[in-house]
C-alpha cells in the first residue's frame, strides 16, 4: 500500500511540475478572466526627453507606487524591447550613477533608458 501511495504522489509531483513549466501558475496578463473587472488606473508618467551622447536615448521619469524599472521602461515601448532584462538593468545603474534597480524609491526621478 505504501509504493502504491508514494507512486501517487510522484505522479502528482511530476504533473503538477510538467504543469507549471508549461503553461504556469502565475498571471502573465495574457489570459482573460471569467469575469470582466474594471481595468486598474495607471497615473501617467511624467516624461523628458533627453539625448546622452555615450547611451542610446533615456526619458527621465518620476517612479510611482507599484512602478519597477521593467514595468516602467515597457510602459515607455509600445511593442517588444530590443534589450534584455540585464542590458536594461546595466543601462539604468550607469545612467543613474550606480542605482540599482531596488533600490528606487517614490517620489524620485531616474533616467530609463529608452531602446529603439
Amino acid at each position: 500500500m505504501k509504493r502504491i501511495g508514494t507512486f501517487f504522489i510522484i505522479l502528482v509531483i511530476l504533473y503538477s511540475t510538467y504543469y507549471d513549466l508549461t503553461i504556469g501558475t502565475l498571471p502573465n496578463g495574457l489570459s482573460q478572466t471569467a469575469t470582466p473587472s474594471q481595468p486598474e488606473e495607471v497615473p501617467e508618467l511624467e516624461v523628458e526627453e533627453t539625448i546622452v551622447e555615450e547611451f542610446e536615448p533615456f526619458r527621465e521619469i518620476t517612479v510611482e507606487p507599484g512602478h519597477t524599472v521593467l514595468s516602467i521602461v515597457e510602459h515607455m515601448h509600445e511593442g517588444p524591447i530590443s534589450a534584455s532584462i540585464q542590458e536594461i538593468v546595466h543601462d539604468f545603474q550607469t545612467l543613474n550613477g550606480g542605482t540599482k534597480p531596488e533600490e528606487i524609491q517614490i517620489g524620485n526621478t531616474y533616467l530609463f533608458p529608452v531602446y529603439y
